[in-house]
């Protein structure tokens, strides 16, 4: 473990801090990666993030303030399967976070499937987060164009 350790602090030290620029390829990659995107069969151009890594969800709320959304433009939704501690990972979305309450839609429970052996179980389960930012098909847009910029192919 202490190998490791010395591996991500010296690749952390490689990248040391980060520019508003990098912060927006960062997200806008982050996006392409777990973000809805427009489809033929959906047209719709909404920015929806979903993620059960909390490390990832304030990257991306990061991201998301680096790119001039006001935050009051957020809302939540926690979905979790329905044999879990619904309201402890309520409270623990709300911390990590830092939104208002107010800004959490109702919860979506998953139902229990009992043939499935489920991994993801007891206090550090917590779901998923779903954030989507209101009125963001201009966001949306830059977020693909930001991702035209640096998946572009040099010629």
């Amino acid at each position: 473990e202490a190998r490791r350790e010395v591996t991500r602090a010296t690749a952390a030290a490689e990248i040391a801090s980060v520019s508003s620029r990098e912060i927006l390829i960062a997200g806008a990659i982050a996006y392409w990666c777990e973000g809805t995107k427009r489809k033929p069969h959906n047209p719709s151009e909404r920015v929806i993030f979903i993620n059960s890594d909390p490390v990832l969800i304030r990257f991306f709320l990061r991201f998301l303030g680096e790119a001039g959304v006001d935050p009051a433009r957020l809302r939540f939704r926690v979905h979790i399967h329905e044999t879990a501690d619904v309201s402890a990972a309520e409270e623990f979305w709300l911390e990590v976070t830092g939104a208002e309450p107010a800004q959490f839609q109702r919860t979506t429970l998953k139902r229990h499937n009992p043939r499935t052996v489920r991994k993801n179980v007891g206090a550090d389960y917590h779901g998923c987060l779903r954030l989507e930012v209101k009125l963001s098909a201009g966001l949306y847009r830059r977020i693909e164009g930001w991702v035209r910029a640096v998946t572009r192919v040099p010629s």
